[in-house]
């Protein structure tokens, strides 16, 4: 409110200032030194604010400095203001109530000064804003939290993926540019399920439904693929948003790290627990658990298997003849020729000392001895050097196909009198073995 400089508040008329209680605004007026002296004027509602009556503020304006809170700052910004000739001034700050509690104040002061410039009065009108203060406060500490949260979603080496009940990116983080390749935006509306392996999404999708049907996380190893083409393992633990009035998940947050190498060492280890190093086949315990788990499979889907056992002729003299280590060539020899000649799903197996086998799942005998006579003609041709001389080495075969629901011992066995007929016949050749009798 603009009140005339002549006047001031001091020599307001009665009738005004009847008027002024009657408003709801609160409103002093003093001298130069503010509450300190001089209180011309104030206002019932701010004397009641602090639990007085205006006759006592007048009397003791002192009174109402108490009630400020850091009064010695709020004077020190007020004087200032005064010192560089401002005219309107606003002052913050908080006021110990009657009440027992702190309200925060805006105070606008209208300055009057003489012709020589000199401050003759402050005129003063508080607004009430701690509404406003506390929800500027709770915004703040709502920002404050934001940026704290998203300092470590940005900053934290793990993958944080938000995604909706469809499967569809509402959110990556910045480090799973560094674990797929991917920028974030690049995710965005993209279904993450279509990164996975095609035989594997079905596998997960149902996991992470049935998780969060039940509203649990869920742990669990999966690839993804690269942005540039190759696979990446993960440890991922998704934890479902469950909405309590639907009863229905919305969201899924995942949180990922790379475990590839971890994986990498994994396998390593179970390669060298289940493979012979010399020749790359399966060692004996690990081939015979291949060969049960095939034959089972095989029962279920009513596909046929073959068996074929091999040995190297006269090894022994090999070894005596020339030494272990060119005995050692020879196995190397034969596992590599192997290896490359079979296919992704055949069975390679080292289940003696110079005897291998093959587990060929869905061929028929004809087929097995066409294979084991290819590889006896392979092996009939190589030469292995050894310190200038250059060794041969000949393989005999025992040929069996799997009879209506046979076991692994009696499979094991007929195809075993394959390769013994094929020595006793000659050495150097493939021999069926003949059925199992009924």
């Amino acid at each position: 409110m603009d009140i005339p400089a002549a006047k001031g508040f001091s020599t307001l008329p009665s009738d005004c200032d009847a008027l002024l209680e009657g408003s709801p605004a609160i409103l002093y007026a003093t001298g130069p030194g503010w509450w300190r002296n001089d209180l011309h004027y104030v206002s019932h509602n701010l004397a009641t604010l602090i639990g007085a009556t205006r006759a006592q503020l007048q009397s003791t304006p002192d009174w109402w400095l108490e009630h400020v809170c850091d009064a010695q700052e709020v004077e020190a910004r007020l004087f200032a203001g005064l010192a560089a000739g401002e005219s309107r001034i606003r002052l913050y700050y908080r006021i110990a109530c009657a009440e027992g509690r702190v309200r925060y104040m805006q105070d606008d002061i209208a300055v009057q000064r003489d012709a020589t410039g000199d401050v003759i009065e402050l005129i003063g009108s508080l607004a009430d804003i701690s509404e406003t203060q506390v929800a500027l406060t709770r915004l703040e500490a709502l920002a404050d939290s934001e940026r704290r949260y998203r300092f470590i979603v940005e900053n934290v080496s793990d993958a944080i993926l938000l995604m909706d009940a469809d499967g569809e990116c509402r959110f990556a983080s910045p480090s799973i540019q560094g674990l797929l390749g991917h920028r974030p935006e690049t995710l965005h509306d993209r279904g993450l399920l279509g990164l996975l392996p095609p035989d594997d999404a079905p596998r997960v999708q149902r996991l992470i439904h049935d998780a969060a049907r039940h509203g649990e996380p869920l742990r669990m190893e999966l690839r993804m693929r690269h942005r540039l083409g190759h696979y990446v393992w993960l440890e991922t633990c998704c934890s479902p948003y469950l909405n309590p009035a639907s009863e229905r998940y919305e969201w899924i947050l995942a949180v990922a790290r790379d475990i590839t190498d971890r994986k990498h060492r994994e396998h390593r280890l179970h390669e060298l627990s289940t493979t012979d190093s010399l020749t790359g086949a399966l060692n004996r315990g690990a081939y015979l658990s291949c060969l049960r788990s095939g034959l089972e499979a095989a029962d279920h889907v009513s596909q046929r298997v073959s068996l074929v056992i091999f040995d190297i002729d006269h090894f022994k003299t090999v070894n005596d003849t020339w030494g272990h280590a060119a005995g050692d060539l020879v196995l190397a020899c034969v596992g590599e020729i192997c290896r490359t000649a079979l296919r992704d799903q055949d069975v390679f197996g080292r289940i003696g000392g110079e005897e291998f086998s093959l587990m060929l799942a869905g061929q028929s005998l004809n087929d097995a001895a066409l294979l084991a006579e290819r590889l006896r003609k392979k092996f009939e041709s190589v030469r292995v050097e050894f310190h200038g001389e250059w060794l041969s080495f000949s393989v005999s075969f025992g040929v069996a196909e799997r009879q209506s629901r046979e076991g692994v011992e009696s499979l094991l066995h007929r195809a075993d009198m394959g390769l013994y007929a094929a020595k006793h016949n000659g050495r150097n050749r493939v021999h069926q073995a003949p059925p199992q009798p009924i």
